[in-house]
């Protein structure tokens, strides 16, 4: 099963039986109804895909609508610039129970901090983990005194006693890490700490797109097996944020997303015309730059599997973000502990 990702402009998806056709847009003044072979671009056979991303100028039939929901598969629709609107959802989420047992753990301080506490140092520990490797490989940019910050606030975080504390904690660490990170990027691409909304350099471009497609597919997961998306432990509930999402994406930020950002720009996979500056401010991928990075973030991601690794290999992300959604549902009905997603497993035994 795979992900479609739909960035060509000014395209509509169409359906033709069990098939998906992305094709151009008719010219206005043709007069003839239904689509041409020479309208269709490419075309998909609907049961190898389990979710549709859609970016930007990109109709989609009612017709092709409702074979998606038929399917059971998941449509998020983004700006052109990568921000998630919403999502389409098939009414897969049946699991009531579950629902009233995450809303019951919300109200559960202890639980809630256990929980927050857990994530913020599962995160912290996997930017230790990518930024040593660094250090190890490139001693001549980064060096392992640099790195000290970290392993300070891991052994503060117990001290926190509610999330509320944790967020300031994380939030200074995470300016930390992110000074630590643009050394590691060439000259010509290092940036001055985080920014969003808008992003105003091409390396916070590229995280904010990478940030917003793991966190719809986490929500997509969450959704499915009957979680409510919105309601988090770390993360405050606010209108509209998949904040259970965005918990469970925590500890997946650095190894995945930023990992593969110094990738894209230390090989020079992106270049100058894969960013375009707004008039209103902020800097975004151009249509090429999101198919390179779509290109390379699949290859990281991996599919959908029962199991994750074994040790000694690359983690799977796609088998993790699932497992770590199955894990989670059996912690909020008190059949396990809740441990996220570690870079380094060892340290979960």
């Amino acid at each position: 099963m795979a992900t479609l990702y739909l960035i060509e402009q000014n395209t509509i998806l169409r359906k033709s039986g069990d098939r998906l056709l992305l094709c151009q847009k008719p010219p206005v003044n043709r007069y003839t109804p239904g689509v041409r072979q020479d309208d269709i671009l490419v075309e998909w056979p609907c049961n190898d895909i389990d979710h549709v991303m859609v970016f930007g100028n990109v109709q989609i039939t009612t017709q092709t609508l409702h074979q998606l929901l038929e399917k059971g598969i998941e449509t998020a629709l983004f700006t052109l610039h990568g921000e998630l609107l919403g999502q389409v959802t098939p009414p897969m989420g049946k699991n009531i129970f579950l629902r009233i047992r995450q809303f019951e753990k919300f109200q559960n301080r202890t639980f809630k901090t256990d929980f927050a506490q857990k994530v913020v140092h599962a995160k912290v520990s996997n930017a230790l983990h990518m930024l040593r490797a660094h250090a190890k490989n490139n001693p001549h940019i980064l060096e392992e005194k640099e790195l000290l910050e970290l392993p300070a606030a891991l052994e503060k975080i117990n001290e926190c006693g509610d999330p509320a504390s944790l967020v300031g904690l994380e939030g200074s660490t995470a300016a930390s890490y992110f000074k630590i990170l643009a050394k590691l990027l060439p000259p010509a691409w290092q940036f001055a700490g985080r920014s969003k909304r808008p992003p105003r350099d091409p390396a916070n471009a590229v995280l904010s797109f990478g940030y917003t497609l793991v966190a719809s597919e986490l929500a997509s997961l969450l959704d499915g097996a009957g979680f409510d998306p919105c309601l988090g432990y770390f993360h405050e509930p606010d209108y509209g944020r998949p904040s259970l999402a965005l918990d469970l994406m925590e500890p997946f930020r650095h190894p995945l997303v930023d990992r593969l950002m110094l990738t894209l720009f230390n090989l020079r996979i992106l270049d100058q015309p894969d960013f375009k500056a707004m008039p209103r401010g902020g800097i975004y991928l151009t249509e090429s730059g999101k198919r390179k990075f779509i290109e390379h973030y699949e290859k990281m991601l991996g599919s959908y599997q029962d199991d994750l690794p074994q040790e000694n290999d690359q983690p799977k992300y796609r088998a993790a973000f699932q497992q770590q959604v199955a894990h989670l549902a059996k912690c909020i009905k008190d059949e396990e502990s809740f441990t996220p997603f570690r870079l380094d497993r060892k340290e979960n035994k």
